[in-house]
This record gives structure tokens, sequence and C-alpha cells, in this order.
């Protein structure tokens, strides 16, 4: 079974940090490579990254610029599709055609077959590439080839802004999208995976004319040869992660509680800073880590809101890569995610495959796997563009960051968050459920 795959996502490597939709492509295209008689090639766009020298199963899509994105910001970018000219829109997804067929003729001519599948990430710039590049291999005679699409949250929410219109989003994109026919049926896209239960409505409310049985629930898997308890602690593993003026903070820190995310608002790293206050103000030996970055004015944000604060033992470690947060979530007490409906919320179960329960918000992605056993949702809070709901929600959070402590989650909980992982969200699980669905949906 030959596949191709499009990434919308950097791969971490080469000392560039990645999104979670690109380590996820990685873990698929990785997991496909492990499987007997499975055999996935891939290529994704950097600017910083080149091809490598001893895997010729997948290619970096060199670009001069950021990684375009959808909405909000990565770890890398913070330029947007909407900032491109149509020109510059055109001759990107013209080039990418042009170079993943090169470079599909290339492995085939050395398989000696052609491919059966081709995977697109996001319900946009790759899958209208895609419907595209299957198009024009048919006109070649080559009509094996069958299109699928993994849809990721970003793309949604970039088309869920446009339809609300909002001004930083002009009605452009999902019209595009729309008009190119990729999700009218079945004829340019077979099947359709979703991240998260609640965006398959949502990409349904896009894209009506797709049929709906053919758009299914995918869960997400980890890979826990990277995500497992490393044994770390905070008092010989913290100092080695912290930026120079950070490290006094270590002698007064025994326990630690970690946020991870971009420095987008959704992300609401204002509620935990709020959070944070509270918590620390109760046990003097506990700190606080942020990880993640965002545009600069938004770093420069958090961290004067956390010197305003009077936050002694909060620190921002800035971007890192998986084994850094495995070793950072296996020396946490708790883990801090208050999104605001995370499409899916990766890192939650990240952290729980290092033994660490989790904190999050009722909304989104996280509602259909975080229960009682592994953490706990707060319940939403309306007004949280406000300071003062901001706040309240800061506090909810506190309440159960206290809660956590006080009954030693890590202990309790831990080992049983290892379990869950383990049995539901298994990146060879996952891919395993998308292959039989592609030959089911190409029979």
């Amino acid at each position: 079974m030959l596949i191709f795959q499009i990434g919308t996502n950097n791969w971490q490597r080469q000392g560039e940090f990645a999104p979670g939709s690109g380590i996820l492509h990685a873990s698929f295209h990785d997991s496909m490579n492990n499987m007997p008689g499975v055999k996935s090639y891939s290529i994704y766009p950097s600017k910083k990254q080149t091809n490598p020298e001893d895997d010729p199963t997948f290619r970096v899509f060199k670009i001069e610029h950021d990684i375009p994105i959808c909405e909000s910001v990565s770890p890398n970018s913070s330029y947007r599709w909407h900032s491109m000219t149509e020109e510059q829109y055109d001759a990107y997804l013209k080039r990418l055609e042009n170079e993943i067929c090169q470079f599909m003729d290339e492995v085939e001519a050395k398989e000696g077959k052609e491919f059966d599948y081709l995977i697109s990430h996001h319900a946009f710039t790759n899958a209208m590439t895609a419907a595209q590049i299957v198009e024009r291999r048919h006109k070649e005679g080559k009509t094996k080839l069958k299109h699928f699409n993994f849809v990721h949250g970003t793309a949604l929410k970039m088309y869920i802004k446009e339809k609300e219109g909002d001004p930083e989003y002009p009605m452009r994109f999902l019209t595009k999208c729309q008009g190119s026919g990729v999700f009218d049926g079945l004829s340019k896209t077979s099947g359709v995976w979703v991240n998260s239960e609640d965006y398959i409505g949502k990409f349904l409310d896009c894209f009506p004319s797709y049929p709906k049985e053919r758009c299914v629930f995918s869960r997400i898997g980890v890979n826990q040869k990277t995500f497992c308890n490393k044994g770390s602690t905070v008092a010989a593993d913290l100092a080695k992660h912290l930026q120079e003026e950070d490290q006094p903070k270590v002698a007064s820190m025994k326990r630690l509680v970690t946020f991870v995310g971009k420095f987008a608002d959704w992300k609401r790293l204002d509620a935990v800073l709020y959070a944070a206050k509270e918590y620390e103000g109760k046990f003097p030996d506990v700190g606080t880590a942020i990880v993640g970055t965002g545009p600069p004015d938004a770093v420069e944000k958090y961290q004067s809101m956390a010197k305003t604060l009077g936050l002694e033992r909060t620190v921002f470690l800035g971007p890192k890569g998986q084994d850094v947060l495995a070793e950072l979530f296996s020396m946490s007490e708790v883990g801090m995610f208050p999104s605001y409906k995370e499409p899916f919320g990766m890192v939650f179960i990240e952290c729980m495959a290092c033994g660490t329960p989790t904190i999050g918000a009722k909304s989104g992605g996280p509602t259909e796997f975080v229960k009682p056993e592994q953490g706990v949702l707060v319940e939403e809070e309306a007004d949280w563009h406000t300071e003062e709901g901001m706040k309240r929600l800061g506090g909810k959070v506190a309440t159960e960051v206290i809660k956590a402590i006080d009954e030693d989650w890590k202990k309790t909980k831990g080992p049983g968050c290892i379990d869950f992982v383990t049995k539901n969200f298994s990146t060879v699980a996952q891919v395993e459920g998308m292959l039989s669905n592609m030959k089911e949906w190409s029979a």
C-alpha cells in the first residue's frame, strides 16, 4: 500500500518547533512506515529545514516566508493566508502541486507501482491541491489514486470567523474552497477524518453537500515512546530548561504546574496567570512553567502581566521540543490548559501519557475524553473576553489546582492516566483505523 501525505505545518526537526498538526503528520508517517505492507511518503513546508540526507520518504516544500497559517498563531509563524495577494496564493498552490507530482513520479518509478492513496492535512489549501493532483494524474492515465482529507481545527476556525464577519478574516477562503468543489461530494475527496466529534458538525456546516457518513471521528493518538513518565523531578531537572534570569527561582520550587500552548487569546494564558496568583499564594513551594510563544507583543503582554501580578515562581520557558515537554509533564503535579473550544486537545493526551492529570475548560474537544479519573474541566465563563470574566475563570482553575495538590492527584490519578492513554490514544491504533477506512471507502 503506497500512501502520499501533504502536510500544512513543519515537523519537529533541525531545531524548528512544530505545532500539533505537524507533530501528528510526522507520527502518521512514521507509524505507517513501521507497518508491514505499508509505505508512506510525505511533504511539508518550511523556510528553515532542508531535505533529509538519510531518509528518502519525505521532503521539505521550501518557502521564503513563514508558514502560512489560518488563524491565531503557531509556534513559528503569525503570517496569515489572508495577508497573501491572490497572485501569491495561486503561485503557492501551483508550485506545491508541481513539486508533489514530481516527487510522486520519482517514487513510483523507484517503487515500481502507483500510489494508492493521497492524504491531505487540513480542509483548505492542501485539500484543493490534492484534488487538482488526482485530476491531473487521472488525465495521465493514473486512475488508481484516491484522495482523503484529515481535518484539523484551525482551518475550520478560519472559516467560522469568515462566516461570522470577523473584520480580521474577510470572507475569502471559505467561498474559494466551496467553489473548488473539493468537498461537494465523493468525486474529489473519498473520505474525511475529523479529530473532534464536535467538529464534524462544523465541517458539514461549511460543506453541507459532503456525505455525512464519509465524515468520521478519528481519535488522536500519541507516541508513547516520546510521551511517557521520564522520572524527572523539579529539583534535579527543571533548572536545565530555564532561562538564565529564572535560575534562582528553582530553589524555592519543589512542585510544579505546567501550561503549554501558543500565546493566542483563546488559549487563555491570562486565566492561567490569575490562577497562579491564587495557588502560588497558598503553596509557597509550587511554581508555574509557561511553555510556548507567540508574536512579540503577546510575549511582552503576558510576561508583563506576570510581573504586575507579582508572580515570583512563574517562569516562561519559550517553545520546547517533545522530549522536553515529556520531562516537564513528568515532573508536574498537574497540567493546566483552559483553552476556549480547543479543536481537540493533544496536549491533554501528551500530559496524561506522562502520568500527570489535567485541568481544562468545559468546551471543545477535551469534553469528549477528560473524565474525573484523569482530571477535571471547569465550567465555562461566558464573559471570558473581559478582564473580570478572565479573573473568574482563573479563580475556577485555581480552585481545581489547589484541590489537585491537596488530594495528590499525581499519585491517585496519575497511573490511571497512563493506562487510559495506552488503551484509547495509540497512534498505531489511529492509523490502523484510517487504513481500514481508506480500503472500505475505496471499495
